[in-house]
């Protein structure tokens, strides 16, 4: 019997891909055998040749799996030599790490409006005040990598009209316009619950498992003035940091 996909609004190449993922990463599947052919993917998970060959071109393009001609597709094995190392002099370097200017980006919308008690405290904005939200999502071929929920106090938003937002636009403006440097970058990671949003623009189900980067950004006095926060897939983002004392 067929395991059928959720027929949902997540593709169901996505849905694929995502399972063959944790099975490689879980060592599910042997390195030493091919993985199952696009005729046994299809019998197992009710779907079509299409659908299976768009799974296995994400994959590919992780770098998780190679094909050679006449033999199958096989898992990568991970090489130990080439994990990257960041090494962090200053804030501005911790904030040039999280850039993801490489992919493509889709903004979903940009204005004011009420923050939430979390955004509202962490930006300490007096009752009643509203903020400038920028919210966009990253792709690689199409495949949504994060989805992003910038804010800033709503004094600053006349700076950002007419303005294409980039991946430091937010920071570059506020520097430029007011004078102001980065001083401090606090940066807490925690695994959360998909909401709505989060769900639709990750392409998961709602209350699903994701990885949830919180980045405050703080000028002189130790005053916050940006707030970003970054939904990743559980399974499909791997954060190292190493510190040395010089």
């Amino acid at each position: 019997m067929p395991m059928p996909l959720s027929r949902d609004h997540i593709p169901l190449y996505f849905q694929l891909q995502k399972i063959l993922r944790k099975k490689i990463l879980s060592g599910k599947i042997s390195t030493k055998e091919p993985l199952p052919t696009e005729s046994e993917l299809c019998n197992e998970y009710g779907v079509s040749r299409t659908t299976v060959r768009q799974a296995f071109a994400g994959l590919l393009n992780e770098g998780l799996i190679f094909r050679i001609p006449g033999k199958g597709t096989f898992i990568n094995e991970p090489d130990p030599s080439q994990e990257v190392v960041h090494h962090f002099d200053t804030s501005r370097d911790l904030v040039k790490s999280s850039n993801f200017a490489k992919f493509d980006r889709k903004i979903h919308y940009r204005g004011l409006i009420t923050p939430s008690a979390r955004i509202s405290d962490l930006l300490r904005l007096e009752n009643g005040k509203k903020i400038f939200c920028v919210r966009g999502s990253r792709y690689q071929n199409e495949h949504p990598l994060c989805f992003s929920v910038v804010s800033i106090s709503s004094e600053y938003a006349h700076y950002f009209r007419d303005k294409r937002l980039t991946s430091e636009i937010v920071l570059t403006v506020l520097e430029r316009e007011l004078g102001l440097t980065i001083q401090k970058v606090r940066q807490t990671f925690r695994a959360v619950k998909a909401d709505e949003h989060v769900a639709r623009y990750l392409a998961v189900k709602k209350d699903e498992p994701v990885l949830e980067l919180e980045q405050v950004y703080f000028v002189a006095n130790d005053m916050p003035i940006e707030v970003g926060i970054t939904y990743f897939h559980a399974d499909t983002y791997h954060y190292t940091m190493e510190l040395k004392q010089k």
